[in-house]
């Protein structure tokens, strides 16, 4: 019978140590990355979400540290966490870890149980963006408590202050973060308590081109500016309104419609930069795009040099990729920053989670304005990869490849360089899916 035990004993080593050390890839990935569960003792919890995992091959095994509080267990099969908590327990993070004995990926689970004290509110939604204060939450009420103290988890996006007197959240977030609950925890050290907050960051709003320019002439009519694109605008009706500050030189008028400024200006104007708000119409203190518009209107035409571009498409050849596309997103000339900045782009997502990104350019010896480009690929999620891109002389076609991508949602940064280094302009992507 001790033969028996001791056998059973070193078969459950092996394993453990087996899945301990299970190598983590880049290319594993456990969805949701994180989650978070709020319980109150003797009513059973939301079991968790089932989790989804790539990367991983082989028979996948689930394991939780620490030790979950009495009462939840874990399902060894799909890492949901369920059960009837039994005592309180404060906000904690749980490391939940899947492996099939050579590879690894992890999540986190939040958990915190009250006991027969009380919160209130027992949630709240809080929304914003990146850069723009958020409205304060409302501060807690307690039943059951003495002279409380408030702790909140997950950690909270850079920004963002949290009262440990009032539980109330505040501040001004420099980052932003997808629909995360978090886990409110106030404690006399006898009992606890516990509520959520449900909150979203969106990132700093998009509207392409980010820039434009235009060298006017008293008495003839400008070129017509680039109509905006503005994706972060997501008014439902579709209607989108375009302001500019300062006002603009006289003789020149902004569509409200469009964004686009046109006209024939009728004096002089020394060069000045005019910031183009969009808004969407139903939130607009909230959510607005902005792009900037310099301006310059000289008495008479200067004399033509071979230092700008003759056309925007002289020398141009097409940004071709070849082999095997599943997707592209297409860049016109005419959505591009300016003239200067490529002839177009082209960005190709490959089935075998492959990125091209190709700038069609007119070389620099038609092309003075331009020497180089930065191209950052980006995820939405985290993490990016520049790509330098050098222009030669003649005009070609520059590739940035990126390869043994995450499957996710990713986005293209390019920025146009001038020979001493200076930005010349930039350009965002539209965000596409990869894998």
């Amino acid at each position: 019978m001790k033969r028996i035990l001791l056998v059973c004993a070193l078969i459950a080593s092996t394993f453990a140590l087996q899945l301990g050390g299970g190598i983590a890839s880049a290319n594993t990935q456990v969805t949701p990355a994180a989650q978070s569960v709020s319980g109150v003792v003797g009513t059973a919890i939301s079991a968790t979400t089932a989790y989804t995992v790539t990367g991983i091959s082989g028979t996948k095994v689930f394991v939780i540290s620490p030790t979950l509080p009495a009462g939840l267990s874990i399902n060894t099969s799909t890492g949901v966490v369920s059960g009837t908590p039994s005592a309180a327990s404060v906000a904690a993070n749980y490391t939940v870890t899947v492996s099939d004995g050579s590879t690894s990926a992890t999540a986190t689970i939040t958990i915190a149980v009250s006991g027969t004290a009380t919160l209130s509110p027992g949630t709240q939604t809080v929304t914003g963006r990146v850069g723009a204060a958020i409205t304060a939450t409302t501060a807690f009420t307690s039943t059951g408590l003495g002279t409380r103290y408030f702790s909140i988890a997950p950690a909270l996006p850079a920004g963002l202050v949290f009262s440990s007197s009032t539980g109330v959240l505040s501040g001004t977030a420099t980052a932003a973060k997808e629909a995360t609950t978090y886990v409110v925890t106030a404690a006399d050290g006898t009992n606890y308590a516990v509520a959520t907050m449900r909150l979203t960051i969106s990132a700093v709003p998009v509207m392409t081109p980010a820039s434009q320019s235009v060298s006017g002439v008293v008495g003839t009519a400008i070129a017509t500016t680039s109509v905006f694109v503005a994706p972060t605008l997501t008014d439902t009706s579709g209607t989108k309104t375009f302001t500019v500050s300062p006002a603009l030189p006289a003789g020149l008028t902004l569509n409200a419609a469009t964004g686009t400024v046109s006209g024939t200006p009728t004096a002089v104007s020394p060069q000045t930069t005019y910031v183009i708000t969009g808004t969407d119409g139903t939130n607009s203190s909230a959510n607005f795009a902005t792009s900037t518009l310099t301006i310059v209107v000289a008495a008479t035409a200067a004399a033509t040099t071979n230092t700008t571009v003759p056309t925007s498409t002289q020398g141009c050849l097409a940004s071709t990729v070849a082999g095997r596309i599943s997707n592209t997103v297409d860049v016109a000339n005419s959505a591009l920053p300016s003239t200067q900045f490529a002839c177009s782009m082209r960005i190709a997502i490959r089935p075998t989670r492959a990125v091209v990104v190709a700038v069609a350019h007119q070389g620099t010896t038609i092309n003075k304005t331009v020497a180089s480009y930065s191209v950052v690929l980006k995820r939405l999620n985290g993490g990016s990869i520049v790509r330098p891109l050098t222009m030669g002389t003649t005009p070609s076609v520059l590739r940035a490849n990126y390869k043994r991508l995450i499957a996710g949602t990713w986005s293209v940064t390019i920025t146009a360089f001038s020979a001493t280094g200076a930005t010349v302009a930039t350009y965002n992507s539209a965000s596409f899916r990869v894998g």
